[in-house]
Protein backbone atom coordinates (compact mmCIF):
# COMPACT_ATOMS: atom_id res chain seq x y z
CA UNK A 1 0.00 0.00 0.00
CA UNK A 2 1.11 3.68 -0.68
CA UNK A 3 0.53 4.65 2.87
CA UNK A 4 1.94 2.78 5.82
CA UNK A 5 2.91 3.18 9.24
CA UNK A 6 6.17 2.61 11.10
CA UNK A 7 5.02 1.57 14.43
CA UNK A 8 6.53 2.87 17.54
CA UNK A 9 8.95 4.30 16.21
CA UNK A 10 11.36 6.37 17.95
CA UNK A 11 13.33 9.33 17.10
CA UNK A 12 16.74 11.59 18.89
CA UNK A 13 16.20 15.07 19.60
CA UNK A 14 19.67 15.93 20.31
CA UNK A 15 23.04 15.23 22.12
CA UNK A 16 22.69 15.58 25.70
CA UNK A 17 25.02 16.60 28.28
CA UNK A 18 26.27 13.25 28.95
CA UNK A 19 27.08 13.20 24.74
CA UNK A 20 24.33 10.18 24.79
CA UNK A 21 21.58 10.57 22.14
CA UNK A 22 18.25 11.82 23.65
CA UNK A 23 15.09 10.78 22.44
CA UNK A 24 11.53 11.62 21.43
CA UNK A 25 8.70 9.09 23.17
CA UNK A 26 7.98 6.15 20.76
CA UNK A 27 4.94 6.76 18.32
CA UNK A 28 3.42 5.31 15.17
CA UNK A 29 4.32 7.45 11.93
CA UNK A 30 2.97 7.93 8.49
CA UNK A 31 5.31 6.53 5.90
CA UNK A 32 4.28 7.65 1.99
CA UNK A 33 5.42 5.80 -1.08
CA UNK A 34 4.44 5.96 -4.32
CA UNK A 35 3.05 3.12 -6.27
CA UNK A 36 6.25 1.36 -6.78
CA UNK A 37 7.43 1.13 -3.31
CA UNK A 38 9.94 3.94 -4.21
CA UNK A 39 9.37 6.58 -0.90
CA UNK A 40 8.38 9.94 -1.43
CA UNK A 41 10.78 11.99 -0.23
CA UNK A 42 9.35 15.36 -0.02
CA UNK A 43 6.06 13.80 1.86
CA UNK A 44 7.93 11.84 4.61
CA UNK A 45 10.38 14.89 5.35
CA UNK A 46 7.21 16.96 5.64
CA UNK A 47 5.43 14.03 8.51
CA UNK A 48 8.94 14.05 10.09
CA UNK A 49 8.72 18.23 10.36
CA UNK A 50 5.10 17.48 11.69
CA UNK A 51 6.64 15.35 14.40
CA UNK A 52 9.60 17.59 15.41
CA UNK A 53 6.74 20.39 16.01
CA UNK A 54 4.83 18.27 18.18
CA UNK A 55 1.45 17.40 16.13
CA UNK A 56 -0.15 14.97 17.76
CA UNK A 57 -0.74 11.19 16.01
CA UNK A 58 -3.85 11.86 15.22
CA UNK A 59 -2.98 15.07 13.29
CA UNK A 60 -0.30 12.58 11.21
CA UNK A 61 -2.59 10.02 10.18
CA UNK A 62 -5.12 12.97 8.97
CA UNK A 63 -2.24 15.15 7.32
CA UNK A 64 -0.82 11.99 6.16
CA UNK A 65 -4.25 10.40 4.39
CA UNK A 66 -4.79 13.86 2.74
CA UNK A 67 -1.56 14.62 1.06
CA UNK A 68 -1.31 11.04 0.08
CA UNK A 69 -4.18 12.09 -2.39
CA UNK A 70 -2.10 14.93 -4.36
CA UNK A 71 0.57 12.18 -4.32
CA UNK A 72 -1.41 9.47 -6.25
CA UNK A 73 -2.87 13.12 -8.47
CA UNK A 74 0.81 13.69 -9.27
CA UNK A 75 2.20 10.12 -9.90
CA UNK A 76 -0.68 9.43 -12.31
CA UNK A 77 -0.44 12.90 -14.49
CA UNK A 78 1.28 12.13 -17.71
CA UNK A 79 3.26 15.45 -18.15
CA UNK A 80 3.87 15.89 -14.51
CA UNK A 81 6.82 14.39 -12.58
CA UNK A 82 7.32 15.90 -9.14
CA UNK A 83 5.52 18.75 -7.11
CA UNK A 84 7.05 21.47 -8.31
CA UNK A 85 5.68 21.25 -11.88
CA UNK A 86 2.03 21.99 -10.21
CA UNK A 87 0.36 25.20 -11.37
CA UNK A 88 -3.15 26.79 -10.80
CA UNK A 89 -4.38 25.02 -13.51
CA UNK A 90 -3.21 21.25 -12.51
CA UNK A 91 -4.05 22.20 -8.74
CA UNK A 92 -7.51 23.19 -9.73
CA UNK A 93 -8.01 19.86 -11.60
CA UNK A 94 -6.90 18.17 -8.90
CA UNK A 95 -9.49 19.55 -6.16
CA UNK A 96 -12.23 19.24 -9.19
CA UNK A 97 -10.96 15.51 -9.01
CA UNK A 98 -12.00 15.27 -5.13
CA UNK A 99 -15.41 16.68 -5.95
CA UNK A 100 -16.13 14.33 -8.65
CA UNK A 101 -15.19 10.59 -7.38
CA UNK A 102 -18.17 8.57 -6.38
CA UNK A 103 -19.08 5.39 -4.67
CA UNK A 104 -20.06 2.28 -6.50
CA UNK A 105 -24.16 3.21 -5.79
CA UNK A 106 -23.46 6.74 -6.71
CA UNK A 107 -22.98 9.08 -4.15
CA UNK A 108 -20.16 11.46 -4.09
CA UNK A 109 -17.40 9.61 -1.91
CA UNK A 110 -16.29 13.54 -0.06
CA UNK A 111 -18.10 16.33 1.07
CA UNK A 112 -17.42 19.44 -0.13
CA UNK A 113 -16.04 20.22 3.74
CA UNK A 114 -13.69 17.18 3.22
CA UNK A 115 -12.80 18.37 -0.11
CA UNK A 116 -11.34 21.41 1.48
CA UNK A 117 -10.03 20.24 4.42
CA UNK A 118 -7.92 17.93 2.01
CA UNK A 119 -7.09 20.49 -0.19
CA UNK A 120 -5.98 22.77 3.28
CA UNK A 121 -3.70 20.07 3.92
CA UNK A 122 -2.37 20.00 0.33
CA UNK A 123 -1.41 23.66 0.48
CA UNK A 124 0.23 23.22 3.90
CA UNK A 125 2.46 20.74 2.35
CA UNK A 126 2.95 22.46 -0.61
CA UNK A 127 4.42 25.89 1.20
CA UNK A 128 6.39 22.94 3.05
CA UNK A 129 7.88 21.64 -0.93
CA UNK A 130 8.85 25.21 -1.79
CA UNK A 131 10.87 25.79 1.63
CA UNK A 132 12.76 21.96 1.31
CA UNK A 133 13.77 22.73 -2.66
CA UNK A 134 14.17 26.24 -2.30
CA UNK A 135 12.40 27.41 -5.14
CA UNK A 136 11.08 30.82 -6.26
CA UNK A 137 7.66 31.67 -7.59
CA UNK A 138 6.29 28.38 -7.25
CA UNK A 139 3.30 28.74 -4.47
CA UNK A 140 2.39 32.58 -2.75
CA UNK A 141 -0.44 35.14 -2.96
CA UNK A 142 0.94 37.29 -5.83
CA UNK A 143 0.45 36.59 -9.57
CA UNK A 144 3.80 35.29 -10.60
CA UNK A 145 3.64 32.37 -8.69
CA UNK A 146 2.66 29.20 -10.60
CA UNK A 147 -0.16 28.10 -7.87
CA UNK A 148 -1.27 31.47 -6.47
CA UNK A 149 -3.21 31.03 -3.23
CA UNK A 150 -5.72 33.67 -1.21
CA UNK A 151 -4.71 34.10 2.13
CA UNK A 152 -7.13 34.64 4.97
CA UNK A 153 -7.04 35.76 8.99
CA UNK A 154 -9.42 33.69 11.36
CA UNK A 155 -9.80 33.72 15.06
CA UNK A 156 -11.71 31.44 17.15
CA UNK A 157 -11.93 30.00 20.27
CA UNK A 158 -10.21 26.52 20.40
CA UNK A 159 -11.97 24.20 23.39
CA UNK A 160 -9.52 23.62 26.43
CA UNK A 161 -7.93 27.55 25.81
CA UNK A 162 -8.98 30.84 27.92
CA UNK A 163 -8.26 32.69 25.22
CA UNK A 164 -8.77 33.18 21.29
CA UNK A 165 -6.56 31.53 18.73
CA UNK A 166 -5.56 33.76 15.66
CA UNK A 167 -3.85 32.83 12.55
CA UNK A 168 -3.47 33.01 8.77
CA UNK A 169 -5.25 30.26 6.61
CA UNK A 170 -4.33 29.66 2.93
CA UNK A 171 -7.14 28.96 0.31
CA UNK A 172 -7.76 28.60 -3.63
CA UNK A 173 -10.17 30.18 -5.96
CA UNK A 174 -10.76 25.98 -6.60
CA UNK A 175 -11.86 25.39 -3.40
CA UNK A 176 -16.27 24.58 -3.29
CA UNK A 177 -18.34 26.25 -0.94
CA UNK A 178 -18.40 24.74 2.13
CA UNK A 179 -21.34 22.29 3.05
CA UNK A 180 -23.91 23.68 5.79
CA UNK A 181 -22.74 22.44 9.11
CA UNK A 182 -24.19 19.67 10.40
CA UNK A 183 -25.60 18.74 13.95
CA UNK A 184 -24.62 16.30 15.59
CA UNK A 185 -27.31 13.96 15.51
CA UNK A 186 -26.49 11.03 18.29
CA UNK A 187 -26.86 7.19 17.69
CA UNK A 188 -30.57 5.97 16.95
CA UNK A 189 -31.82 3.55 19.46
CA UNK A 190 -33.14 1.46 16.48
CA UNK A 191 -29.50 1.62 15.26
CA UNK A 192 -27.71 1.05 18.47
CA UNK A 193 -30.06 -2.19 19.61
CA UNK A 194 -29.06 -3.54 15.78
CA UNK A 195 -25.16 -2.97 17.17
CA UNK A 196 -25.65 -4.61 20.75
CA UNK A 197 -27.75 -7.66 18.82
CA UNK A 198 -25.26 -8.32 16.66
CA UNK A 199 -22.33 -8.38 19.76
CA UNK A 200 -24.28 -10.61 22.27
CA UNK A 201 -24.78 -13.53 19.55
CA UNK A 202 -21.61 -13.64 18.43
CA UNK A 203 -20.11 -16.90 17.94
CA UNK A 204 -16.94 -16.60 20.27
CA UNK A 205 -17.80 -16.36 23.69
CA UNK A 206 -14.46 -14.10 24.53
CA UNK A 207 -15.37 -12.22 22.09
CA UNK A 208 -18.57 -11.94 23.12
CA UNK A 209 -18.04 -10.97 26.61
CA UNK A 210 -14.89 -8.31 25.50
CA UNK A 211 -17.43 -6.42 22.77
CA UNK A 212 -20.19 -6.70 25.32
CA UNK A 213 -17.92 -5.00 28.01
CA UNK A 214 -16.54 -2.48 25.53
CA UNK A 215 -19.57 -1.55 23.72
CA UNK A 216 -21.34 -0.88 27.32
CA UNK A 217 -18.18 1.45 28.83
CA UNK A 218 -18.48 3.24 25.66
CA UNK A 219 -22.12 3.62 26.30
CA UNK A 220 -22.07 4.35 29.65
CA UNK A 221 -19.08 7.15 30.05
CA UNK A 222 -19.06 8.87 26.37
CA UNK A 223 -15.77 8.29 25.85
CA UNK A 224 -13.72 8.39 22.63
CA UNK A 225 -12.35 5.62 21.13
CA UNK A 226 -8.67 6.49 21.86
CA UNK A 227 -9.96 7.09 25.66
CA UNK A 228 -11.62 4.08 25.42
CA UNK A 229 -7.87 2.42 24.11
CA UNK A 230 -6.37 4.06 27.19
CA UNK A 231 -8.60 2.88 30.36
CA UNK A 232 -6.68 0.74 32.52
CA UNK A 233 -7.71 -2.34 34.83
CA UNK A 234 -6.67 -0.21 38.00
CA UNK A 235 -9.27 2.21 36.99
CA UNK A 236 -12.06 -0.14 36.92
CA UNK A 237 -10.84 -1.70 40.37
CA UNK A 238 -10.92 1.98 41.56
CA UNK A 239 -14.75 2.67 40.08
CA UNK A 240 -15.70 -0.52 42.10
CA UNK A 241 -14.69 1.33 45.41
CA UNK A 242 -16.00 5.00 44.28
CA UNK A 243 -18.98 4.42 41.94
CA UNK A 244 -17.02 6.39 39.10
CA UNK A 245 -14.66 5.03 36.25
CA UNK A 246 -10.84 7.40 35.50
CA UNK A 247 -10.88 8.55 31.66
CA UNK A 248 -8.04 10.45 30.07
CA UNK A 249 -9.32 13.29 28.89
CA UNK A 250 -8.29 13.46 25.30
CA UNK A 251 -8.47 17.07 23.01
CA UNK A 252 -7.66 19.42 25.63
CA UNK A 253 -4.41 21.70 25.76
CA UNK A 254 -4.96 22.79 29.40
CA UNK A 255 -3.40 20.69 32.10
CA UNK A 256 -6.92 18.69 32.64
CA UNK A 257 -5.65 15.39 31.59
CA UNK A 258 -8.32 12.57 33.56
CA UNK A 259 -12.58 13.44 34.40
CA UNK A 260 -14.40 11.34 36.38
CA UNK A 261 -17.43 9.73 35.14
CA UNK A 262 -20.44 8.10 37.25
CA UNK A 263 -21.26 4.66 36.57
CA UNK A 264 -23.95 2.55 37.09
CA UNK A 265 -22.85 -0.86 39.19
CA UNK A 266 -24.35 -3.27 35.88
CA UNK A 267 -21.35 -2.02 33.47
CA UNK A 268 -18.69 -2.83 36.92
CA UNK A 269 -20.18 -6.37 36.71
CA UNK A 270 -20.16 -6.48 33.33
CA UNK A 271 -16.07 -5.72 32.67
CA UNK A 272 -16.00 -8.51 35.81
CA UNK A 273 -17.68 -10.95 33.80
CA UNK A 274 -15.08 -9.89 30.85
CA UNK A 275 -12.20 -9.88 33.42
CA UNK A 276 -11.88 -13.79 33.43
CA UNK A 277 -11.31 -13.60 29.70
CA UNK A 278 -9.10 -10.90 30.03
CA UNK A 279 -6.85 -12.88 33.11
CA UNK A 280 -7.12 -16.28 30.99
CA UNK A 281 -5.77 -14.27 27.56
CA UNK A 282 -3.06 -12.53 28.83
CA UNK A 283 -1.77 -15.28 30.70
CA UNK A 284 -2.17 -17.77 27.59
CA UNK A 285 0.17 -15.48 25.78
CA UNK A 286 2.31 -14.38 28.53
CA UNK A 287 1.86 -10.55 28.74
CA UNK A 288 1.80 -8.38 31.78
CA UNK A 289 0.23 -4.48 31.41
CA UNK A 290 -2.65 -2.66 33.35
CA UNK A 291 -4.96 -1.44 30.07
CA UNK A 292 -8.33 -3.19 30.37
CA UNK A 293 -9.36 -3.88 26.80
CA UNK A 294 -7.27 -6.26 24.98
CA UNK A 295 -6.66 -7.95 21.31
CA UNK A 296 -7.98 -11.96 22.25
CA UNK A 297 -5.39 -13.02 19.50
CA UNK A 298 -2.30 -10.93 21.27
CA UNK A 299 -3.23 -9.73 24.58
CA UNK A 300 -1.70 -6.55 24.02
CA UNK A 301 -4.20 -3.30 24.54
CA UNK A 302 -6.45 -3.19 21.59
CA UNK A 303 -5.43 -0.73 19.06
CA UNK A 304 -7.54 3.10 18.96
CA UNK A 305 -9.05 2.61 16.18
CA UNK A 306 -9.88 -1.48 16.22
CA UNK A 307 -13.28 -0.74 17.47
CA UNK A 308 -14.07 2.21 15.29
CA UNK A 309 -13.00 -0.87 12.34
CA UNK A 310 -15.56 -3.22 14.13
CA UNK A 311 -18.60 -1.20 14.18
CA UNK A 312 -18.26 0.03 10.54
CA UNK A 313 -17.36 -3.54 9.49
CA UNK A 314 -20.81 -4.31 11.83
CA UNK A 315 -22.52 -1.57 9.74
CA UNK A 316 -22.03 -2.85 6.50
CA UNK A 317 -23.45 -6.59 7.78
CA UNK A 318 -26.70 -5.21 8.95
CA UNK A 319 -27.07 -3.20 6.13
CA UNK A 320 -27.25 0.17 8.37
CA UNK A 321 -27.87 3.07 5.86
CA UNK A 322 -26.02 6.22 6.58
CA UNK A 323 -23.44 7.50 9.48
CA UNK A 324 -22.65 5.96 12.19
CA UNK A 325 -19.42 5.63 14.49
CA UNK A 326 -18.50 5.22 17.80
CA UNK A 327 -18.32 9.48 18.29
CA UNK A 328 -22.27 8.94 17.43
CA UNK A 329 -22.72 6.93 21.19
CA UNK A 330 -20.30 9.96 22.33
CA UNK A 331 -23.16 12.39 20.46
CA UNK A 332 -25.78 9.71 22.90
CA UNK A 333 -24.19 10.03 26.29
CA UNK A 334 -23.55 14.04 26.21
CA UNK A 335 -27.37 14.12 24.72
CA UNK A 336 -28.41 11.90 27.74
CA UNK A 337 -26.71 13.50 30.61
CA UNK A 338 -28.00 16.81 29.63
CA UNK A 339 -31.88 15.59 29.47
CA UNK A 340 -30.82 13.99 33.28
CA UNK A 341 -29.73 17.35 34.32
CA UNK A 342 -32.68 19.12 32.87
CA UNK A 343 -35.17 16.63 33.99
CA UNK A 344 -34.19 17.02 37.52
CA UNK A 345 -34.32 20.45 37.51
CA UNK A 346 -37.74 21.69 38.64
CA UNK A 347 -36.60 25.78 37.84
CA UNK A 348 -36.18 24.64 33.80
CA UNK A 349 -38.78 25.35 31.73
CA UNK A 350 -37.41 25.87 28.64
CA UNK A 351 -33.57 26.24 26.92
CA UNK A 352 -33.41 30.01 27.55
CA UNK A 353 -33.89 28.55 31.79
CA UNK A 354 -31.30 25.77 30.66
CA UNK A 355 -28.57 28.40 28.87
CA UNK A 356 -28.85 30.83 32.25
CA UNK A 357 -28.40 27.80 34.51
CA UNK A 358 -24.82 26.57 32.44
CA UNK A 359 -23.93 30.36 32.67
CA UNK A 360 -24.86 31.33 36.42
CA UNK A 361 -24.50 28.11 38.10
CA UNK A 362 -21.32 26.55 38.62
CA UNK A 363 -22.90 23.26 39.53
CA UNK A 364 -24.05 22.11 36.73
CA UNK A 365 -20.92 23.65 34.79
CA UNK A 366 -18.20 21.32 37.03
CA UNK A 367 -21.07 18.22 36.26
CA UNK A 368 -20.96 18.99 32.51
CA UNK A 369 -17.01 19.31 32.17
CA UNK A 370 -16.76 16.38 34.02
CA UNK A 371 -18.82 14.26 32.41
CA UNK A 372 -18.03 15.33 28.93
CA UNK A 373 -14.87 16.50 29.19
CA UNK A 374 -15.71 19.79 27.26
CA UNK A 375 -14.56 22.82 28.19
CA UNK A 376 -16.10 25.22 25.75
CA UNK A 377 -19.75 25.12 26.80
CA UNK A 378 -20.98 26.85 23.36
CA UNK A 379 -19.61 23.56 21.90
CA UNK A 380 -23.10 21.95 23.39
CA UNK A 381 -25.65 24.25 21.52
CA UNK A 382 -26.53 21.58 19.23
CA UNK A 383 -26.95 19.26 22.12
CA UNK A 384 -29.39 21.41 24.37
CA UNK A 385 -31.52 21.72 20.95
CA UNK A 386 -31.69 17.97 20.57
CA UNK A 387 -33.08 17.81 23.70
CA UNK A 388 -35.14 20.00 24.04
CA UNK A 389 -36.68 19.05 20.70
CA UNK A 390 -36.94 15.66 22.05
CA UNK A 391 -38.79 16.72 25.40
CA UNK A 392 -41.22 18.59 23.78
CA UNK A 393 -44.23 18.31 25.69
CA UNK A 394 -42.68 16.26 28.28
CA UNK A 395 -44.76 16.38 31.68
CA UNK A 396 -44.45 13.67 33.70
CA UNK A 397 -41.71 14.40 36.52
CA UNK A 398 -38.55 11.91 36.55
CA UNK A 399 -37.53 11.61 39.63
CA UNK A 400 -34.90 8.86 38.91
CA UNK A 401 -33.75 9.71 35.18
CA UNK A 402 -30.22 8.29 36.30
CA UNK A 403 -31.76 4.61 36.80
CA UNK A 404 -32.90 4.65 32.95
CA UNK A 405 -29.29 3.37 31.64
CA UNK A 406 -29.48 0.49 34.63
CA UNK A 407 -32.67 -0.22 33.58
CA UNK A 408 -31.57 -0.66 30.11
CA UNK A 409 -28.49 -2.90 30.44
CA UNK A 410 -30.32 -5.29 33.11
CA UNK A 411 -32.48 -6.13 30.41
CA UNK A 412 -30.05 -6.62 27.92
CA UNK A 413 -28.01 -8.34 30.81
CA UNK A 414 -30.62 -10.87 31.36
CA UNK A 415 -31.71 -11.46 27.78
CA UNK A 416 -28.09 -12.39 26.90
CA UNK A 417 -28.52 -14.83 30.26
CA UNK A 418 -31.60 -16.21 28.50
CA UNK A 419 -29.72 -16.97 25.07
CA UNK A 420 -26.97 -18.60 26.90
CA UNK A 421 -29.01 -20.99 28.83
CA UNK A 422 -30.96 -22.08 25.52
CA UNK A 423 -28.05 -22.54 23.86
CA UNK A 424 -26.56 -24.59 26.89
CA UNK A 425 -23.86 -22.45 27.26
CA UNK A 426 -24.94 -21.68 31.23
CA UNK A 427 -25.61 -24.37 33.62
CA UNK A 428 -28.32 -23.75 35.85
CA UNK A 429 -26.27 -23.07 38.89
CA UNK A 430 -23.59 -20.47 37.00
CA UNK A 431 -26.92 -19.31 35.50
CA UNK A 432 -28.39 -18.39 39.03
CA UNK A 433 -24.76 -16.69 40.15
CA UNK A 434 -24.85 -14.23 37.15
CA UNK A 435 -28.51 -13.54 38.26
CA UNK A 436 -28.16 -12.88 41.43
CA UNK A 437 -25.18 -10.48 40.70
CA UNK A 438 -26.90 -8.60 37.96
CA UNK A 439 -29.64 -8.07 40.59
CA UNK A 440 -27.25 -6.69 43.32
CA UNK A 441 -25.50 -4.60 41.57
CA UNK A 442 -29.33 -3.29 40.24
CA UNK A 443 -30.17 -2.90 44.05
CA UNK A 444 -26.91 -0.59 44.30
CA UNK A 445 -28.05 1.60 41.49
CA UNK A 446 -31.57 1.57 42.88
CA UNK A 447 -30.52 3.16 46.65
CA UNK A 448 -27.32 4.99 45.00
CA UNK A 449 -30.64 7.00 42.52
CA UNK A 450 -33.26 7.25 46.06
CA UNK A 451 -30.58 8.69 48.15
CA UNK A 452 -28.53 11.10 46.21
CA UNK A 453 -31.74 11.93 43.81
CA UNK A 454 -34.86 12.40 45.68
CA UNK A 455 -38.10 13.19 43.65
CA UNK A 456 -38.95 17.07 43.11
CA UNK A 457 -42.26 18.60 43.02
Amino acid sequence: MPLHKLNNHKQWTHIGFDKKLQFRKPINIPFITYSNHLPCVEANAYIHYLVVTNKKQGTLRSKAHNINTLVRFVENQPSITKFSQLNDSTFRLFIQGLQVERKANGELKKSNNTVITIAHSCIDFLLFVQSFHDLSNFIRTDKSNSIRILKKNYKRKPEGYKGFSEGVKYTHSAFPTPDAKKKRHPVSEEDAIKIWQYIKLQTSKDKRKRDMALYTTMEQTGARVEELSLMKWSDYEEARRTGSLKLITLKRQDDKTTRYVPVPNILLASISDYGKVRKKIMKKKKVKHDFLFISLTTGKPIAAGSWTTYINNWQKELGIEGAISPHLWRHAFVTDKLKELILTDAEINNKDDFRRRLLHTATFKQQLQQWTGHTNLNSLDTYIDLVFADLNGYTTVYNAVSLSSSVKLMERQIAVLEEQILKKELKTTAALIEIKSLLNAFKSDIKKCTEEKPMKH
